[in-house]
């Protein structure tokens, strides 16, 4: 199948899609051989996969992010090379994710209704949020999420603290103002500290060729459960402060305003976090709650 033919097909369902239209996609793609109907899927995924960007992330304002780039495919080609084009305009399929959803099984349920055979095609991307490494690693600011926590990552305020990243890292007057410094990237290593107070925030900042390494450790919440509003507003407060510790460090000028957030997506991709529980020290030795200014600099290797 080639390319053309994937988008006369997708272009069926359109922007407003009716009650059945993703059955009649699937009952008119089980007509098409079983090696068409891989070369769907092989097509879609790479679709989702090119929307698949920070700036695209920031335009979801919210809304489950493979969903609505589903709806920008079934919206037809022409709808879908201008959101490409323009990651602003992924905005307009907002609230549109239940019915995008519904575009990702079609190639499975007609493999299954055309061969009578379990689907087993990986497609050669995945359209999974974050997938498209060389989109997200385009950027100035790399972040690197870390915690001592015992057990398991808090990932709920990870999730807040690599949003509030991710808007900046797409911000044209952020990217602006980090030209300034004349380094290439930020390299902002995050370490939530764990079961004791957060006795000493630690900071190290250092210039290693054309990137600023800064390091930080923050607080966690006082509540496990506290809701996503509430989380953002603390995630908010640790990256600028930490960004007002940089601009000191290596001469920048004042912050540039913070640029609108929108709400904490409901998928995102599952945030990768290095834990390390904070060492043991002898009896004699105060307990420590705390990473020290040796330890952060080693965290992230």
């Amino acid at each position: 199948m080639d390319q053309q033919t994937f988008w006369d097909l997708v272009g069926a369902v359109g922007r407003d899609p009716a009650a059945d239209a993703y059955d009649r996609l699937t009952d008119a793609l089980s007509d098409h051989s079983a090696d068409d109907i891989r070369d769907f899927a092989d097509h879609l995924a790479r679709a989702l996969y090119d929307l698949d960007t920070p700036a695209h992330y920031r335009a979801a304002a919210g809304e489950e992010f493979l969903g609505v780039r589903c709806a920008v495919v079934a919206a037809g080609e022409q709808a879908y090379r201008r959101v490409l084009a323009s990651p602003p305009a992924l905005t307009r399929f907002a609230h549109r994710t239940p019915a995008g959803c519904a575009l990702l099984p079609v190639a499975e349920r007609a493999y299954r209704i055309a061969t009578r055979r379990p689907w087993d095609h990986r497609t050669p991307v995945c359209p999974e949020t974050g997938s498209n490494a060389d989109a997200w690693a385009v950027s100035w600011l790399h972040p690197l999420m870390g915690t001592t926590r015992d057990g398991q990552a808090p990932q709920a305020y990870m999730t807040a603290l690599l949003h509030v990243v991710v808007a900046l890292d797409v911000d044209p007057a952020w990217q602006a103002w980090w030209r300034r410094s004349g380094v290439a990237t930020c390299e902002l290593g995050i370490v939530a500290e764990g079961r004791l107070d957060h006795l000493r925030p630690s900071a190290d900042i250092r210039k290693i060729d054309d990137k600023v390494r800064a390091n930080f450790t923050c607080a966690l919440p006082a509540s496990a459960g506290s809701r996503p509003e509430d989380l953002l507003v603390l995630a908010v407060g640790e990256v600028t402060g930490m960004f007002e510790v940089i601009r000191e460090a290596i001469g920048l000028p004042g912050l540039p305003p913070l640029p609108p957030l929108p709400e904490l997506p409901a998928d995102v991709r599952k945030v990768e976090v290095t834990t390390r529980a904070l060492p043991s020290v002898p009896r004699e030795l105060e307990q420590q709650g705390y990473l020290t200014l040796a330890q952060i600099q080693e965290f992230f290797g």
